[in-house]
């Protein structure tokens, strides 16, 4: 049998620990709040104009399922045809971008969006800070 090459053995020496902090760069630096961040949000609230609720966009409304599917549960998000202004590429968009603030996969279909796994809460919180109203299973 022929012996397998193996790696380099790593050194734990003393001599061969970091002299310096990869990170220490960053502390000195202030970094400004940017326009999309919360921080940047709040001299516009803290200076005596009150807070508008952001304009209801429609109705939205969720349902859980789980048949045809091996037991895993999905949830729909259905009501698109009562949202003016929303075509075949708004759903798209919107999906898309549920799907990666989630964390999970998902489709459109239908004029549906199902996404994957069973968290409607998190599904109806993120739709309502959309401007959606949603009504149907969201806990």
């Amino acid at each position: 049998m022929a012996k397998k090459n193996k790696p380099p053995a790593v050194p734990t020496s003393e001599s061969s620990k970091l002299t310096h902090s990869p990170f220490a760069a960053l502390s000195s630096r202030e970094i400004a709040p940017t326009a999309s961040s919360p921080e940047a949000a709040q001299p516009a609230a803290a200076s005596g104009e009150p807070p508008t609720a952001p304009q209801s966009r429609g109705r939205l409304i969720l349902r859980r399922e789980t048949k045809h599917r091996g037991g895993k549960a999905v949830v729909i998000v259905s009501g698109f045809a009562g949202v003016p202004g929303f075509d075949d590429s708004a759903i798209a968009a919107l999906a898309a971008d549920c799907k990666r603030t989630l964390g999970c996969g998902g489709t459109v279909d239908d004029h549906e969006i199902v996404l994957q796994g069973d968290r409607p809460a998190e599904v109806a919180e993120l739709l309502r800070g959309k401007g959606f109203r949603v009504s149907g299973v969201t806990a």
